[in-house]
Protein backbone atom coordinates (compact mmCIF):
# COMPACT_ATOMS: atom_id res chain seq x y z
CA UNK A 1 0.00 0.00 0.00
CA UNK A 2 2.80 2.45 0.85
CA UNK A 3 4.51 1.72 -2.48
CA UNK A 4 1.27 2.32 -4.36
CA UNK A 5 0.89 5.72 -2.69
CA UNK A 6 4.57 6.40 -3.33
CA UNK A 7 4.36 5.60 -7.04
CA UNK A 8 1.29 7.84 -7.31
CA UNK A 9 3.27 10.68 -5.73
CA UNK A 10 6.20 9.96 -8.05
CA UNK A 11 3.92 10.17 -11.10
CA UNK A 12 2.46 13.46 -9.80
CA UNK A 13 5.94 14.92 -9.27
CA UNK A 14 7.09 13.92 -12.77
CA UNK A 15 3.93 15.49 -14.20
CA UNK A 16 4.54 18.66 -12.16
CA UNK A 17 8.05 18.82 -13.62
CA UNK A 18 6.74 18.28 -17.17
CA UNK A 19 8.77 15.14 -17.60
CA UNK A 20 11.50 15.94 -15.09
CA UNK A 21 11.23 14.91 -11.47
CA UNK A 22 10.12 17.89 -9.37
CA UNK A 23 10.75 16.46 -5.94
CA UNK A 24 8.34 17.80 -3.33
CA UNK A 25 10.25 18.54 -0.14
CA UNK A 26 7.36 19.90 1.92
CA UNK A 27 3.61 20.27 2.01
CA UNK A 28 3.25 23.61 0.26
CA UNK A 29 -0.54 23.94 0.55
CA UNK A 30 -0.65 25.68 3.97
CA UNK A 31 1.48 28.61 2.78
CA UNK A 32 0.16 31.76 1.14
CA UNK A 33 2.26 34.81 0.33
CA UNK A 34 1.11 37.77 2.41
CA UNK A 35 -1.04 35.62 4.69
CA UNK A 36 1.35 33.43 6.66
CA UNK A 37 4.61 33.97 4.79
CA UNK A 38 6.19 37.30 3.74
CA UNK A 39 3.76 39.15 6.02
CA UNK A 40 5.67 42.31 6.96
CA UNK A 41 3.53 45.26 5.75
CA UNK A 42 4.91 47.22 2.83
CA UNK A 43 4.12 48.48 -0.66
CA UNK A 44 5.67 48.60 -4.11
CA UNK A 45 6.86 52.15 -4.80
CA UNK A 46 8.56 51.60 -8.15
CA UNK A 47 8.83 49.14 -10.99
CA UNK A 48 11.47 48.77 -13.73
CA UNK A 49 11.95 46.14 -16.42
CA UNK A 50 13.88 43.89 -14.03
CA UNK A 51 12.68 44.71 -10.52
CA UNK A 52 10.13 46.14 -8.14
CA UNK A 53 11.16 48.25 -5.15
CA UNK A 54 9.31 47.51 -1.93
CA UNK A 55 9.17 50.03 0.94
CA UNK A 56 8.18 48.58 4.31
CA UNK A 57 6.00 50.41 6.82
CA UNK A 58 7.81 51.79 9.89
CA UNK A 59 6.82 50.56 13.35
CA UNK A 60 8.83 52.97 15.52
CA UNK A 61 8.00 56.56 16.49
CA UNK A 62 11.26 57.77 14.98
CA UNK A 63 13.51 56.24 12.33
CA UNK A 64 17.20 56.40 11.59
CA UNK A 65 18.15 59.08 9.09
CA UNK A 66 19.86 56.79 6.60
CA UNK A 67 17.55 54.25 4.86
CA UNK A 68 18.47 50.59 4.31
CA UNK A 69 18.35 49.07 0.81
CA UNK A 70 18.52 45.27 0.56
CA UNK A 71 19.66 43.56 -2.64
CA UNK A 72 18.62 39.87 -2.46
CA UNK A 73 19.45 37.13 -4.97
CA UNK A 74 17.34 36.61 -8.10
CA UNK A 75 17.84 32.83 -7.96
CA UNK A 76 15.00 32.63 -5.42
CA UNK A 77 12.48 35.11 -4.03
CA UNK A 78 13.33 38.01 -1.72
CA UNK A 79 11.14 36.76 1.13
CA UNK A 80 13.85 34.45 2.47
CA UNK A 81 14.43 37.53 4.66
CA UNK A 82 10.75 37.64 5.68
CA UNK A 83 9.56 34.05 6.13
CA UNK A 84 7.29 34.76 9.10
CA UNK A 85 7.17 37.20 12.05
CA UNK A 86 9.52 34.98 14.08
CA UNK A 87 11.98 34.48 11.21
CA UNK A 88 12.10 37.86 9.51
CA UNK A 89 15.27 39.92 9.23
CA UNK A 90 13.23 42.62 7.49
CA UNK A 91 10.78 42.90 10.40
CA UNK A 92 13.67 42.94 12.88
CA UNK A 93 15.46 45.73 11.00
CA UNK A 94 12.28 47.82 10.95
CA UNK A 95 11.88 47.33 14.69
CA UNK A 96 15.40 48.73 15.15
CA UNK A 97 14.30 51.96 13.44
CA UNK A 98 15.52 51.33 9.90
CA UNK A 99 13.46 52.46 6.92
CA UNK A 100 13.76 49.30 4.84
CA UNK A 101 13.60 48.98 1.06
CA UNK A 102 14.00 45.67 -0.77
CA UNK A 103 14.61 44.89 -4.44
CA UNK A 104 12.20 42.21 -5.64
CA UNK A 105 13.59 40.85 -8.91
CA UNK A 106 11.34 40.00 -11.83
CA UNK A 107 10.81 36.37 -12.82
CA UNK A 108 12.15 36.81 -16.37
CA UNK A 109 10.75 35.34 -19.55
CA UNK A 110 11.80 35.48 -23.20
CA UNK A 111 11.37 39.28 -23.23
CA UNK A 112 14.22 39.70 -20.75
CA UNK A 113 16.81 37.47 -22.42
CA UNK A 114 19.11 40.39 -23.30
CA UNK A 115 19.03 41.89 -19.80
CA UNK A 116 22.61 41.49 -18.61
CA UNK A 117 24.63 42.14 -15.47
CA UNK A 118 24.84 45.89 -16.05
CA UNK A 119 21.08 46.08 -16.65
CA UNK A 120 20.54 44.48 -13.25
CA UNK A 121 22.80 47.13 -11.71
CA UNK A 122 21.22 50.06 -13.58
CA UNK A 123 17.57 48.97 -13.54
CA UNK A 124 17.70 47.15 -10.21
CA UNK A 125 20.20 48.48 -7.69
CA UNK A 126 20.72 51.97 -9.09
CA UNK A 127 16.98 52.30 -9.73
CA UNK A 128 16.44 51.28 -6.10
CA UNK A 129 18.72 54.10 -4.96
CA UNK A 130 16.67 56.54 -7.02
CA UNK A 131 13.42 55.27 -5.50
CA UNK A 132 14.80 55.50 -1.96
CA UNK A 133 15.76 59.12 -2.55
CA UNK A 134 12.38 59.88 -4.09
CA UNK A 135 10.51 58.30 -1.16
CA UNK A 136 12.60 59.72 1.69
CA UNK A 137 14.57 62.65 0.34
CA UNK A 138 17.75 60.96 1.53
CA UNK A 139 20.61 60.52 -0.92
CA UNK A 140 22.79 58.32 1.28
CA UNK A 141 21.82 54.73 2.08
CA UNK A 142 23.17 51.67 3.85
CA UNK A 143 23.04 48.59 1.64
CA UNK A 144 22.90 44.86 2.26
CA UNK A 145 23.66 42.29 -0.42
CA UNK A 146 22.61 38.68 0.00
CA UNK A 147 24.10 35.76 -1.97
CA UNK A 148 24.47 36.66 -5.66
CA UNK A 149 22.72 39.94 -4.82
CA UNK A 150 25.82 40.72 -2.76
CA UNK A 151 28.07 39.89 -5.70
CA UNK A 152 26.04 42.33 -7.79
CA UNK A 153 26.29 44.93 -5.01
CA UNK A 154 30.08 44.54 -4.87
CA UNK A 155 30.34 45.04 -8.63
CA UNK A 156 27.95 47.99 -8.45
CA UNK A 157 30.04 49.66 -5.74
CA UNK A 158 33.06 49.60 -8.05
CA UNK A 159 31.07 50.84 -11.05
CA UNK A 160 29.29 53.62 -9.16
CA UNK A 161 32.53 54.78 -7.50
CA UNK A 162 34.12 55.03 -10.94
CA UNK A 163 31.20 57.23 -11.99
CA UNK A 164 31.35 59.41 -8.86
CA UNK A 165 28.11 58.04 -7.37
CA UNK A 166 28.74 57.58 -3.64
CA UNK A 167 25.18 57.23 -2.37
CA UNK A 168 25.91 53.83 -0.80
CA UNK A 169 27.71 54.81 2.40
CA UNK A 170 28.05 51.32 3.89
CA UNK A 171 27.68 47.82 2.49
CA UNK A 172 27.10 44.57 4.39
CA UNK A 173 27.30 41.19 2.68
CA UNK A 174 25.37 38.05 3.65
CA UNK A 175 26.77 34.73 2.32
CA UNK A 176 28.35 36.55 -0.62
CA UNK A 177 31.20 35.50 -2.88
CA UNK A 178 33.37 38.13 -4.55
CA UNK A 179 36.47 35.96 -5.02
CA UNK A 180 35.57 32.73 -6.80
CA UNK A 181 39.00 31.11 -6.55
CA UNK A 182 37.60 28.60 -4.08
CA UNK A 183 33.96 28.47 -5.15
CA UNK A 184 33.27 25.09 -3.57
CA UNK A 185 31.31 22.17 -4.94
CA UNK A 186 29.33 24.32 -7.38
CA UNK A 187 32.43 24.42 -9.59
CA UNK A 188 31.66 20.77 -10.38
CA UNK A 189 28.85 22.12 -12.57
CA UNK A 190 30.82 25.03 -14.06
CA UNK A 191 33.43 24.50 -16.75
CA UNK A 192 33.63 25.76 -20.33
CA UNK A 193 31.72 22.83 -21.83
CA UNK A 194 28.92 22.96 -19.27
CA UNK A 195 28.59 26.74 -19.45
CA UNK A 196 28.43 26.57 -23.25
CA UNK A 197 25.70 23.92 -23.00
CA UNK A 198 23.72 26.09 -20.55
CA UNK A 199 24.11 29.07 -22.89
CA UNK A 200 22.79 27.09 -25.86
CA UNK A 201 19.75 26.08 -23.83
CA UNK A 202 19.18 29.63 -22.56
CA UNK A 203 19.49 31.14 -26.02
CA UNK A 204 16.59 29.02 -27.22
CA UNK A 205 14.22 30.47 -24.59
CA UNK A 206 15.90 33.64 -23.38
CA UNK A 207 16.22 32.30 -19.84
CA UNK A 208 17.35 29.40 -17.67
CA UNK A 209 14.45 27.59 -16.04
CA UNK A 210 14.57 27.88 -12.26
CA UNK A 211 14.18 24.15 -11.76
CA UNK A 212 17.61 23.59 -13.33
CA UNK A 213 19.33 25.71 -10.69
CA UNK A 214 17.19 24.21 -7.93
CA UNK A 215 18.22 20.71 -9.00
CA UNK A 216 21.90 21.69 -8.97
CA UNK A 217 21.61 23.03 -5.42
CA UNK A 218 19.73 19.92 -4.31
CA UNK A 219 22.48 17.73 -5.76
CA UNK A 220 25.09 19.57 -3.69
CA UNK A 221 23.31 18.36 -0.55
CA UNK A 222 21.64 15.22 -1.81
CA UNK A 223 21.84 13.58 1.62
CA UNK A 224 19.60 16.32 3.01
CA UNK A 225 17.57 17.52 0.03
CA UNK A 226 17.01 14.47 -2.19
CA UNK A 227 17.30 11.04 -0.60
CA UNK A 228 15.28 11.63 2.59
CA UNK A 229 12.31 12.64 0.41
CA UNK A 230 12.79 9.74 -2.00
CA UNK A 231 12.53 7.39 0.97
CA UNK A 232 9.72 9.25 2.76
CA UNK A 233 7.59 10.08 -0.29
CA UNK A 234 8.10 7.26 -2.75
CA UNK A 235 9.07 4.28 -0.61
CA UNK A 236 7.05 4.96 2.53
CA UNK A 237 4.23 6.74 0.71
CA UNK A 238 4.09 9.54 3.28
CA UNK A 239 3.32 13.17 2.55
CA UNK A 240 6.11 15.59 3.54
CA UNK A 241 5.42 18.04 6.37
CA UNK A 242 4.84 21.80 5.94
CA UNK A 243 8.11 23.75 6.15
CA UNK A 244 8.31 27.44 5.27
CA UNK A 245 12.00 27.38 4.33
CA UNK A 246 11.48 24.50 1.90
CA UNK A 247 8.40 26.27 0.48
CA UNK A 248 10.70 29.20 -0.32
CA UNK A 249 13.35 26.83 -1.66
CA UNK A 250 10.83 25.34 -4.10
CA UNK A 251 9.62 28.78 -5.23
CA UNK A 252 12.43 29.11 -7.75
CA UNK A 253 12.71 31.74 -10.46
CA UNK A 254 14.02 31.81 -14.01
CA UNK A 255 17.25 33.61 -14.87
CA UNK A 256 17.68 36.00 -17.80
CA UNK A 257 20.06 34.47 -20.34
CA UNK A 258 22.47 37.40 -20.71
CA UNK A 259 22.70 38.01 -16.97
CA UNK A 260 23.27 34.38 -16.06
CA UNK A 261 25.84 33.88 -18.81
CA UNK A 262 27.76 36.95 -17.65
CA UNK A 263 27.68 35.72 -14.05
CA UNK A 264 28.92 32.21 -14.87
CA UNK A 265 31.73 33.42 -17.11
CA UNK A 266 32.92 36.50 -15.25
CA UNK A 267 32.65 35.07 -11.76
CA UNK A 268 33.00 31.27 -11.85
CA UNK A 269 35.11 30.77 -14.97
CA UNK A 270 37.29 33.88 -15.05
CA UNK A 271 36.95 35.38 -11.53
CA UNK A 272 37.06 38.86 -13.05
CA UNK A 273 35.45 40.73 -10.15
CA UNK A 274 38.21 39.93 -7.66
CA UNK A 275 40.86 40.57 -10.32
CA UNK A 276 39.49 44.01 -11.09
CA UNK A 277 38.86 43.15 -14.74
CA UNK A 278 35.06 42.81 -14.81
Amino acid sequence: ENLVRGMKMLAEDIAAGRGDLKLRQADYAPFEIGKNIATTPGKVIGRSDVAEIIQYDPTTETVLKRPLLICPPWINKYYILDLNPQKSFIRWAIEQGHTVFVISWINPDERHGAKGWEAYIREGLQYGLDMVEKATGEKEVNAIGYCVGGTLLAAALALLAQEGDHRIRSATFFTTQVDFTYAGDLKVFVDEDQVAAVERSMNEKGYLDGTKMATAFNMLRSGDLIWPYVINNYMRGKDPLPFDLLYWNADSTRMAAANHSFYLRNCYLENNLSRGTM
